[in-house]
């Protein structure tokens, strides 16, 4: 039977259509979702506005929470009807990347949603912004969602919350520690809530975005327009921040998140990078005695010490804050993008449903 969803069919081109086929297992380690909430990303914008190749005609999306409703034979530790949180690149649990905690460089593993125009064998796997989607390395990749935790929180620990939470980690975040977060978007968003969950202070929020300096502040975090970033920095540390996170992937925003930087400090950029370079030299990293990373985060990794906390109640999920457009029928797929895509103020977070 086909099914309705989303293609990417061209640069600033997203079509709704109720005849996609139906995906079927391919592989005895494949498993089938029906998915119940997909989510839109910022990182989905890169190929929406030709900052990045993709496929033509590809399913796009990558965040996904659902039901298994089909396994391959050698799956068994998930069974039809569970509820689970589809990160947004597959991984086989196996490989030395996998048990190093780096899951999305899996040597295995593929990306949803994108699909490589120049050689069709490679990334070809459709996205999540459809009523089901195949899922490679079922057993690697999928994570059972605990009870309580509801469709619109379980979307955010699909990539965006945890992604926050790694850029976190990765920036050397600790108690009592100055950081500051360039960007918020629900990503940017999401390492303001980790930062201060981890017991950053003070917490400094920077975007153009009047609603989302107020979604930070809400979060617990001084905001300020990134014209005016430097200078509240200097009225809140001595010499800048000890770590900084650059959420937004543009080239201002990470010299601005440089600039913010003190001696000797992390700077991690989260952000999906589209430039050939940085926004800063060797000679300014050099000068700095700074410490910089950046990278896609291994959700699945991340997920087997950050879910136990959140289940425990010791990670607070900031669903309300960041999750604005819950339950879009995807039928308003085409317009919402054009919507995401202008930054109308107050959409951070797009959740599409299929009922």
């Amino acid at each position: 039977m086909p099914m309705r969803g989303l293609t990417l069919d061209g640069v600033e081109t997203i079509t709704f259509r109720d005849d996609l086929p139906d995906p079927r297992l391919e592989a005895d380690t494949d498993a089938i979702v029906a998915v119940r909430r997909a989510g839109l990303c910022g990182s989905d914008l890169h190929p929406y506005l030709g900052r990045e190749s993709v496929r033509f005609g590809v399913i796009p999306g990558h965040e996904v929470v659902g039901e298994v409703t089909e396994i391959g034979g050698v799956v068994s530790r998930f069974s039809v009807g569970r509820r689970v949180i589809v990160p947004f690149t597959t991984s086989c649990g196996e490989c030395d990347p996998c048990r190093s905690g780096l899951s999305a460089r899996c040597v295995r593993g593929d990306l949803f949603g994108y699909g490589d125009p120049e050689d069709p064998s490679k990334s070809a796997l459709q996205g999540g912004q459809a009523e089901l989607l195949r899922v490679p390395l079922a057993e690697g990749t999928l994570v059972a969602v605990p009870e309580g935790i509801s469709d619109e929180a379980a979307l955010l620990l699909s990539d965006n919350f945890p992604t926050g939470w790694h850029a976190a980690r990765r920036a050397a975040v600790r108690p009592g520690r100055a950081v500051a977060v360039v960007g918020l978007g629900s990503v940017g968003l999401s390492a303001v809530a980790a930062a201060k969950t981890m017991g950053a202070d003070p917490v400094l929020a920077v975007d153009p975005v009047e609603d989302r300096r107020n979604r930070a502040e809400r979060l617990g975090a001084r905001a300020a327009h990134p014209r005016d970033a430097e200078s509240v920095a200097d009225l809140m540390t001595e010499g800048g921040f000890v770590s900084v996170i650059e959420a937004a992937g543009a080239l201002s925003a990470q010299g601005l998140a440089f600039r913010l930087l003190r001696p000797g400090g992390t700077l991690s950029t989260i952000a999906v990078q589209t430039a050939d370079r940085f926004a800063f030299t060797p000679v300014d990293v050099y000068d700095r005695n700074a410490t910089i990373r950046a990278g896609r985060a291994p959700v699945r990794s991340v997920l087997e010490r950050l879910l136990p906390l959140v289940v425990a109640g010791r990670v607070k999920m900031p669903t309300d804050v960041i999750v604005t457009h819950p339950a879009v029928p995807i039928e308003q797929g085409p317009d919402t993008y054009r919507r995401f895509a202008a930054r109308e103020p107050g959409l951070v977070k797009v959740s599409f449903s299929f009922s």
